[in-house]
């Protein structure tokens, strides 16, 4: 099989085979020919097949571990291997590293350990949340060597196009002797037990926690790559869309050819994560995981409809994502045929449109996104005594205002409002000036790289916007006296109101942004603010005002709300002018607010600071997101329209009205795809109008030019 096979691959499959052995029924059933037939039914190119599981158990007769005893020296990942190539499906083996249990029983000195001391198996017996796990930890060299022989046996048994390495993150944070005794080799003193994000030694325990899982990641593709250089190798990705506790870095990125996860949770959530993955992915397309079953992983027989099955399988086209169901396998080793005939036609449909996928993906606004700052500053003075697994109910969420939560709350904002937008990171930073806006939502910790980018980038011409703690506090720890960003915000950080609610009160400059907003009825916001003072040259938009008395006390105004009372001089939003760019800077953070009213301001004021058309428009409800490709080899524009709505079926829009930027294009044609059917189109100066035929999952729409 050509080794650029992904390229053209978009229907994947991973079959689920984390089965026991203590019932000598299990797996007895299985048939890898019938496998392999669903595979075909199911019109996938592309199956990842198990050779160990959670169980840690492997599938094949292994001379490092110890095989499932179902198999009785059979080679069934040999069988399974042969009957998909001999359908021309492409192999991907899946390896479990971290969460196995046959060695964690083994090896008792290889285990996580707590800030207690304790090593205990993640037993819990909530409906619907992971349980059953056993973790190890990546810093044992023993263990280690042992991931690195297994694979080494894997890649000189077998003959396939890719490797799938799964949980390659930190379940929790470790205190085992391993752990402990790196960090005093190479740091000094024991391993800090309270989450400080203003503490350099517990950041640097942080970064040190990157490092290492680093490290192991890199053996991990490095063993595999060098036994089989033209393989594929895309770990699993949820390390980098969660908390700080999985340890994210974005050197980890280069140790995947694309990156590959399974996604859940909301539309919004799972746009932003597409993005994200599309940007930092060295080859494309990246990967969405999701079951087909309702409502995730954890439930064995109910399938999801087939409406909720499409808008899996175009959420990720629609960002040039392929898309990979995963199957449960039954515990006798049988598949439920009806699932792949039920996703085939899906399928079908998908593949008539990727010989339309990829190009340019055309963005105007860029969330800024570290994984750097993945962590929320109320954190501070936490104990990791009572630290959860990673997965584990109960995990204290991070607040509205954090990295992470707000990015992805403005990411719901601006596909509600059909904006143009794409996700950046320190990656990035040498094509900043590939957009129009740069959003830096509350991004706590910036190193000085990241710092003179984004000056060159608004020196240049660019325009910024960014929230509260943004530059306060360096990659290090060490809280700054003002923002690293100060003269670019145009505002020096004076201290931090104590109220945990607070308003902006806008001034007659901003009177047309905020609207009804204002005098006595000012925006509210749910958050503290920071109290900062203007520079010199920069145009105060708003100032702070407080309520009457502090929320958390007993004396009020109302009882019931904490209304506005007390107006102050301090800044709250500030505009400034920076060499050829704009500046905005907000105390509080914006991107966090919730209701349409507050969402439409934010989005009136990022617009502020646009200085071109953007790249598409779009009169249409929120429930549909717009994403543009520009293959300029065959000279058209791609646009993706998505619907998805809370309850299914969806109910169709008609009437929707959108809006491409020309951008000097001469427009020849406008066509549905694949069907190749006209639709009517007129120019209005820059703009390219037309009204999008009935709308009732997914359409695509070409635009051929010149």
């Amino acid at each position: 099989m050509e080794s650029n096979w992904y390229e053209r691959y978009y229907r994947r499959m991973l079959l689920d085979f984390h089965i026991q052995e203590w019932d000598p029924g299990f797996l007895a059933q299985f048939d890898a020919e019938e496998f392999a037939d669903c595979v075909v039914t199911g019109r996938m190119k592309t199956a990842t097949i198990m050779t160990n599981t959670h169980t840690g158990l492997c599938n094949y007769p292994s001379q490092v571990g110890r095989q499932h005893h179902a198999w009785n020296g059979r080679d069934t990942i040999a069988e399974m291997i042969a009957a998909l190539h001999k359908r021309d499906i492409a192999v991907i083996l899946y390896y479990c590293t971290i969460y196995t249990d046959w060695y964690w029983e083994q090896h008792p000195e290889a285990r996580i350990v707590d800030a207690d001391g304790k090593s205990e198996k993640l037993l819990m017996g909530n409906r619907g949340n992971p349980r059953r796990f056993s973790v190890l930890c990546p810093n044992n060299e023993e263990y280690r060597a042992f991931v690195a022989a297994q694979l080494d046996e894997l890649c000189d048994r077998y003959d396939f196009e890719g490797v799938w390495p799964d949980m390659t993150f930190w379940p929790t944070v470790c205190f085992c002797p391993s752990c402990r005794r790196r960090y005093a080799e190479e740091v000094g003193g024991e391993i800090p037990t309270v989450v400080d994000w203003e503490d350099p030694r517990w950041v640097g325990f942080q970064r040190k926690r990157q490092e290492w899982l680093l490290e192991f990641i890199h053996l991990v593709t490095s063993t595999i790559k060098r036994r089989k250089p033209a393989v594929t190798v895309a770990h699993q990705s949820q390390t980098f869309n969660h908390h700080w506790m999985f340890a994210p870095s974005l050197p980890m990125v280069d140790e995947n050819d694309w990156l590959s996860a399974d996604l859940y949770g909301d539309r919004h959530t799972i746009g932003f994560f597409a993005k994200l993955f599309h940007a930092v992915s060295r080859k494309k397309p990246f990967e969405h995981l999701n079951t087909w079953c309702y409502p995730n992983i954890h439930e064995h027989v109910i399938t999801r409809t087939t409406d909720e099955l499409r808008s899996n399988v175009f959420a990720a086209f629609a960002n040039d994502g392929a898309m990979s169901f995963i199957d449960a396998i039954d515990p006798v080793g049988t598949v439920h045929r009806r699932n792949y005939e039920r996703v085939a036609p899906i399928f079908a449909e998908l593949e008539r449109c990727e010989p339309y996928a990829g190009g340019h993906f055309c963005q105007d606004i860029g969330i800024y996104y570290s994984f750097d700052n993945v962590f929320d500053l109320s954190e501070n003075g936490r104990s990791l005594r009572p630290a959860r697994y990673c997965f584990q109910p109960g995990t204290p969420p991070q607040g509205a205002t954090a990295h992470r939560s707000s990015a992805l709350n403005l990411a719901k904002t601006l596909q509600q409002w059909h904006l143009p937008f794409g996700v950046v990171t320190q990656k990035d930073l040498e094509r900043l000036s590939e957009y129009q806006l740069i959003v830096l939502p509350n991004v706590v910790m910036l190193d000085k790289e990241e710092a003179e980018a984004l000056r060159r980038y608004v020196e240049s011409g660019g325009n910024l916007y960014a929230s509260k703690n943004t530059s306060l506090i360096g990659n290090d720890g060490v809280r700054r006296q003002d923002f690293d960003l100060s003269d670019l915000f145009g505002a020096s950080f004076r201290g931090e109101s104590e109220s945990i609610v607070s308003y902006l009160d806008p001034t007659p400059a901003a009177k047309q942004l905020f609207e009804e907003f204002g005098g006595q009825y000012p925006l509210s916001l749910y958050d503290n603010q920071l109290l900062v003072e203007a520079r010199s040259g920069a145009e105060v938009l708003a100032t702070l005002t407080r309520p009457y008395t502090d929320p958390r006390g007993s004396r009020y105004a109302s009882i019931l709300t904490d209304p506005p009372g007390i107006k102050t001089e301090y800044p709250a939003l500030v505009l400034n002018h920076y060499g050829k760019g704009r500046v905005m800077y907000s105390a509080g953070v914006l991107e966090s607010m919730d209701h349409h009213s507050q969402r439409e301001l934010l989005v009136r004021l990022l617009r502020s600071l646009c200085d071109r058309p953007l790249c598409f428009e779009s009169e249409g409800p929120k429930c549909v997101e717009l994403t543009l490709f520009d293959q300029p080899e065959q000279k058209r524009m791609i646009l993706h329209l998505l619907s998805i709505q809370q309850e299914m079926p969806n109910v169709p829009v008609c009437g929707m009205t959108a809006r491409l930027s020309l951008r000097g294009r001469n427009p020849l044609e406008l066509l549905t795809l694949p069907s190749g059917e006209a639709i009517e189109y007129k120019t209005e100066e820059q703009w390219l109008v037309f009204t999008v035929p009935e709308l009732r999952d997914y359409r695509m729409i070409c635009l051929n030019y010149e």
